[in-house]
């Protein structure tokens, strides 16, 4: 796998760091990992993506190595300045529109930056999550009823937390693995940068002005089945794949079919511009 370059995009008087593959002639994809992983959580995808793509990957904010007490304490940006970071990065590098590739808590990253920026946006992958416009109310109320449960856990034992997480995120030992790499650096202090996601959410009934690929493990949640499956009802221009074998994190669990799912996918949109 070739080498990153590190850079940073400055948002007001703070820098925020990001990675990127460059290919300038090629389309760019943006990689937003799940919660409490990092963006290694795309390791295989990298390799696999990197010679045919322009490939910009970050960590959230309060995610992977920079997630340390001092740090998350120190940080400026939460979730809910992604969007614009998203914006800054491609303004910086002189990049038009992207692709948005987010698993879990990275696809509604992705979407909030698609409903800000939608002049910006090619394509969104959807892995693991749902809806930010419509059809959540269920799946949210879950959400929130989890968060109490993590809570719990934090409250007494990050390393159980952590062990909770691990389990419900992944299916297979190399998708742990990958995932582990992440969490490994989450701190309670993490959680600080988390906050301000609700602003994401709004209600767009009429369907969404990019195309967007639904993709969810054979062995996700029932909820995270039913929530693809009413997307892909309501948005025309989706395409809803269930991938066996994998859990949550579909790419990680899953690496050489959902890679090849996701280089179909594009390369179809490629041939139909």
């Amino acid at each position: 796998m070739m080498p990153l370059e590190q850079k940073s995009v400055t948002l007001g008087e703070n820098a925020f760091p990001y990675y990127i593959q460059c290919n300038a002639d090629k389309e760019t994809i943006v990689l937003l990992h799940a919660a409490f992983a990092d963006y290694t959580l795309f390791e295989e995808q990298i390799a696999y993506l990197q010679d045919q793509y322009q490939l910009v990957v970050l960590n959230l904010p309060g995610h992977g190595l920079q997630a340390t007490a001092t740090t998350a304490a120190r940080t400026k940006f939460t979730i809910k300045d992604m969007p614009d970071i998203i914006s800054g990065i491609l303004a910086d590098n002189h990049i038009e529109s992207c692709h948005l590739l987010g698993v879990s808590l990275g696809s509604l990253v992705a979407q909030a930056f698609a409903d800000r920026y939608p002049q910006q946006v090619q394509s969104v992958i959807i892995v693991g999550g749902y809806s930010i416009h419509k059809a959540n109310k269920r799946i949210r109320k879950e959400q929130l009823m989890e968060g109490l449960k993590w809570l719990g856990y934090i409250l007494f034992s990050m390393t159980r937390f952590k062990q909770y997480v691990l389990k419900a995120s992944c299916y297979t030992e190399e998708g742990r693995r990958l995932f582990d790499q992440g969490i490994r650096h989450f701190r309670r202090q993490s959680f600080q940068a988390m906050s301000g996601m609700g602003s994401f959410f709004t209600d767009r009934w009429k369907p969404m002005p990019y195309p967007m690929l639904l993709l969810v493990g054979e062995h996700d949640r029932d909820l995270i089945h039913e929530a693809a499956n009413l997307l892909h009802q309501l948005e025309p221009r989706s395409r809803l794949v269930v991938l066996p074998g994998a859990g949550h994190c579909a790419n990680a669990d899953r690496p050489e079919a959902f890679n090849q799912v996701v280089g179909d996918y594009l390369s179809a949109l490629f041939a139909r511009q």
